[in-house]
């Protein structure tokens, strides 16, 4: 009978062969995930025996991720502010990066007790508009999304975090139509923004497995952003923050069409490598 230890051990040398970094890492987590067991229990219990089953299990979920498939897509599930989301190839896997955004609302609205009502465009799992109610709960929220399957995942991450009651979502292609605005506070939008030219340079395991339809957006990257504020611009007489996530030096760029678009009070937010991903402003 083979053991936890050996199957890690053959799990680590199978990815170290695909050349992926963090093989050590990802086999731990997938072997833990494989056998139902905590990666704590992984190295506790190396003696542990294995049954066929299981290890037929573990090697088709190594497979998956020597052949460059995300490790959150194996296990279907990513932290995100410190809470638990489900995903799946129909969401994009939330990033660090993103936090940035929630970090930026946060500083700009302190009160945690605001009862704000809060638009996310393009919600997809639902990870920033449900890490700004866990902040805010006395909060509600609208997710909309123009892919029925990311409104499935991100409606069970709402109901799996309690906050049901709080959100509605709604299945929408902000090209066509947007929100009655009057009803928001706050409006939060991470959309496409890899500008197709650079389509070639993104690596293999975000382009050939999170949906394209959410990363990409015309040759300049810019294309989701003008069509949301050619909208938005339509309800100048209304307030309300806006903030966007920005791609790797789209910052300055956004922060111009925000200023064209009639918004002010416009700020660039870094995130820990002091690249600017958040740039919000108000209506």
């Amino acid at each position: 009978m083979i053991t936890v230890g050996k199957i890690l051990k053959e799990s680590i040398e199978t990815l170290r062969s695909a050349n992926l970094k963090g093989a050590q890492l990802d086999a731990r987590l997938i072997v833990a995930h494989g056998l139902k067991m905590t990666s704590q229990q992984v190295f506790g219990y190396p003696e542990k025996q294995v049954n066929e089953r299981e290890l037929q299990c573990v090697r088709k979920l190594i497979f998956r991720r020597s052949q460059f498939e995300p490790l959150a897509l194996i296990t279907g599930k990513k932290e995100f502010w410190s809470l638990p989301f489900k995903v799946t190839s129909e969401t994009l896997i939330p990033r660090p990066d993103s936090e940035t955004l929630i970090e930026a609302v946060l500083i700009n609205h302190p009160d945690r007790k605001w009862p704000a009502r809060i638009l996310d465009l393009g919600t997809g799992s639902g990870c920033l508009l449900l890490a700004l109610l866990h902040e805010y709960q006395n909060a509600t929220g609208v997710g909309t999304d123009i892919s029925k399957d990311a409104l499935k995942i991100a409606k069970f991450n709402c109901e799996n975090l309690g906050m049901g009651s709080r959100v509605d979502f709604i299945h929408m292609d902000w090209n066509n139509v947007m929100p009655s605005m009057e009803q928001f506070d706050i409006v939060i939008c991470n959309p496409p923004y890899i500008a197709e030219k650079d389509r070639n340079r993104i690596s293999c395991d975000v382009v050939g497995f999170e949906p394209n339809i959410a990363l990409f957006a015309g040759e300049d990257g810019l294309r989701e952003y003008k069509a949301i504020l050619s909208l938005l611009a339509e309800t100048k007489n209304l307030t309300y923050s806006v903030f966007f996530e920005v791609g790797f030096n789209q910052a300055n760029d956004v922060s111009k069409l925000l200023k064209n678009a009639g918004l002010r009070n416009i700020s660039i937010y870094p995130d820990l490598s002091g690249i600017g991903r958040c740039v919000a402003a108000k209506m």
